[in-house]
């Protein structure tokens, strides 16, 4: 009876040290997991904006254009167009 007693009581204070666990533990856990994901996605953002802007003179937030599309002028001469000119005719 006392053995039965023992393992009772053992498992009564596991139960609420692992309440406390996860009450105060789990969340300074979690947060600290996340400030690190924070800084590590800040770290690479800035150092890929560093690694593309290197040499060109860029500064953050310019605008590149890599490909302006040429007016293609032969399309509108082949096609034979001819203008109507036209008057409104009263019916009466």
């Amino acid at each position: 009876m006392e053995v039965f007693l023992n393992i009772i009581i053992f498992l009564v204070l596991a139960v609420l040290v692992a309440k406390l666990l996860f009450r105060y533990l789990m969340p300074w856990l979690l947060r600290r997991f996340v400030e690190k994901r924070m800084k590590q996605f800040g770290d690479n953002f800035y150092q890929q904006e560093e690694n593309e802007n290197n040499g060109t003179g860029r500064t953050f937030g310019d605008i590149k254009i890599d490909h302006i599309p040429q007016k293609d002028n032969a399309k509108k001469e082949q096609v034979d167009e001819e203008y109507v000119d036209f008057e409104e005719i009263d019916k009466n």
